[in-house]
């Protein structure tokens, strides 16, 4: 879903639903290609249009190579429109209480260290302290893999994190979580947050200015 409040400066809304809501399925891996360049871009452009099917054209400026100039890429990302009547389907689903909430570490090096580890299994164990450590662990019939990530920031905590317990882990499919490690392509500058919900679920957060995506993974069973 998109909505209009934060994110653009300008707009336009045409359309039956007038909250500047927009509910589309897209491909996370296409929409991650199609982002490959804005980390260096000037400005970028995304709008609904209609080619063979419904697409989300990106249209990103980058400057040429020479510096005195731009560039346009324009990449047409296929979409399905989720019809209004469906719309209670993709509510945000309940969290129970959280057990651990930290920063996680520059996603390009997250993202780096689990295509490595993919290599070795299709699971990965995430675990936390309050102190500021992380623990990210793949394990095989042959080996057993772990690295350690110290003195990351935690968040200021409300009402819906339990903080009697020293630590928090849980297993997730670890090409899933590599799909949050694309999120690095949206803003370079930006910060994740990593809560855990023990043995049940993780819900990250990326973080850039006014802007919040969040990404719910559901615990794998071992």
């Amino acid at each position: 879903s998109s909505g209009i409040n934060a994110e653009y400066g300008e707009y336009r809304i045409e359309g039956k639903d007038r909250t500047g809501m927009i509910l589309m399925n897209i491909s996370p891996d296409n929409l991650a290609k199609a982002l490959s360049n804005a980390a260096n871009a000037t400005s970028m452009k995304m709008r609904l249009t209609k080619k063979q099917v419904a697409c989300l054209s990106v249209e990103i400026a980058v400057p040429t190579t020479d510096g005195n100039g731009q560039r346009i890429v324009t990449q047409d990302v296929p979409i399905s429109l989720v019809p209004l009547i469906h719309w209670s389907e993709f509510e945000d689903p309940g969290m129970p209480e959280i057990h651990m909430s930290i920063y996680f570490p520059p996603l390009r090096r997250l993202k780096n260290l689990l295509e490595r580890m993919r290599n070795l299994s299709n699971l990965v164990t995430i675990q936390a302290t309050w102190s500021g450590e992380m623990t990210v662990s793949v394990r095989s019939d042959l080996v057993t893999t772990k690295t350690y990530f110290i003195e990351l920031d935690t968040p200021d905590t409300d009402d819906g994190v339990d903080m009697t317990r020293a630590s928090a882990e849980v297993t997730v499919d670890i090409k899933k979580l590599l799909l949050f490690g694309q999120s690095q392509y949206l803003a370079a500058s930006s910060r994740s947050i990593c809560n855990i919900v023990h043995g049940r679920s993780l819900q990250l957060f990326l973080l850039q200015d006014d802007v919040k995506l969040q990404y719910y993974l559901p615990a794998v069973d071992l």
